[in-house]
């Protein structure tokens, strides 16, 4: 084999794997919006969540996607730790 046939395959694999890459991104993506988006059916389908998806839309390549995760992450326990707190104040003032 020679010097030029050796890197003609190794950029024929190269391309490959960006493109599996490629696919397994848009595959998770696809996911994403799929966990997010609202049930068909929801009564509050037109008002906050698309706000929600463009924004992670447009964070998630700038931030990437360990970072992005982390912040969702932090950002979910934030709000389950707000709703607690205000579903104890209006228990409390009953």
């Amino acid at each position: 084999m020679s010097v030029s046939s050796d890197l003609a395959e190794k950029r024929a694999r190269l391309v490959a794997t960006a493109d599996l890459e490629r696919m397994k991104l848009a595959l998770a993506w696809h996911d994403i919006r799929v966990a997010i988006a609202p049930a068909p059916d929801a009564d509050r389908r037109g008002r906050v969540r698309p706000y929600v998806m463009r924004a992670i839309g447009f964070a998630l390549p700038v931030i990437g996607y360990r970072r992005m995760g982390r912040t969702l992450r932090i950002a979910g326990a934030a709000l389950a730790i707000w709703r607690a707190a205000t579903a104890w104040r209006n228990f409390r003032g009953r």
